[in-house]
């Protein structure tokens, strides 16, 4: 269920969903125009945007907790587009912007880390080991 395999076909499978939504809300719009049908345009927007961030970071290598929050948020944004194609319920802008930021940050923390990684010079060089 978390495997890392499986959480990229999912976040893919949230992505193409969320796209989906993008161009029901941008139909809606055109169809009644209203301040909830550009509200609900943004957030399929940062939802689409917080799919991309997790298919991205499904490609990490990551600690099993890492996996499982990534996850949780991918199922959540399948839960949130199966209400919003159900019933027809669009749950707004905070959630879309909780899932953003998260995933955003875990993303930004990851790419940090793994930059940091690399630029760590290695503790014993070629001069060091002529001298002993």
């Amino acid at each position: 269920m978390f495997k890392p395999s499986t959480l990229k076909t999912v976040s893919y499978i949230a992505l193409v969903c969320c796209s989906l939504g993008v161009l029901f809300a941008i139909l809606i719009a055109v169809i009644e125009p209203a301040f909830r049908s550009y509200i609900s345009i943004l957030s399929w927007s940062l939802l689409v945007y917080s799919s991309w961030l997790a298919t991205k970071l499904s490609g990490y290598e990551l600690y099993e907790e890492d996996l499982k929050s990534l996850g949780y948020y991918v199922y959540g944004i399948l839960i949130l587009f199966v209400l919003y194609l159900v019933v027809n319920l669009s749950l707004g802008i905070l959630p879309a912007i909780f899932l953003a930021v998260k995933l955003h940050n875990q993303k930004t923390g990851f790419d940090s880390w793994m930059k940091e990684k690399e630029e760590v010079p290695s503790p014993i060089s070629s001069e060091d080991t002529g001298n002993i």
